[in-house]
């Protein structure tokens, strides 16, 4: 089973990636924060996060916290350097494509807007990382997670 934390903030946007996530037919368990800020609270607090979620889809546009501050403190801590992180965004913008590339992102996606094309890009990425890609081990003591709440405030 493939598990993702889903950053997003519009919940019409939450909405059709779940559904759209949810009809692939493979098995996907999705967790969904509304913010920067929870997202980072949710992997500092959760009680095992490095084995309740697989990869991290994240919307650049959020507030409170940034996608790109999100990005900065997941990569600020040992334990989540290996964590893949894939942005869904909006924007187009080269600058802002390399902006997350050189941050440590693994994949940006650009935000399909056609039910087909949403529909088509959620198959694919659930193939790509819950049958292609060999996802790292994860395990991390308490006190190692420390540098996320740390980082956050």
């Amino acid at each position: 089973m493939l598990r993702i934390l889903l950053v997003e903030d519009s919940p019409a946007d939450a909405q059709m990636l779940r559904t759209a996530l949810g009809k692939t037919g493979l098995p996907v368990e999705i967790t969904q924060v509304k913010d920067g800020v929870e997202a980072v609270e949710y992997l500092a607090n959760e009680q095992k996060p490095l084995e309740s979620c697989d990869v991290v889809l994240l919307d650049l546009n959020l507030p409170r916290l940034s996608g790109f501050e999100v990005l900065e403190h997941i990569r600020s801590c040992e334990e989540f350097k290996s964590l893949p992180v894939v942005i869904m965004s909006g924007s187009t913008n080269s600058d802002e494509i390399d902006q997350c590339y050189q941050a440590g992102a693994n994949s940006y996606i650009c935000k399909p807007i056609h039910l087909d094309e949403i529909l088509s890009t959620a198959a694919w990425f659930v193939a790509y990382w819950s049958k292609c890609v060999k996802l790292p081990r994860r395990s991390a003591a308490r006190s190692d997670l420390d540098c996320l709440v740390a980082a956050h405030k």
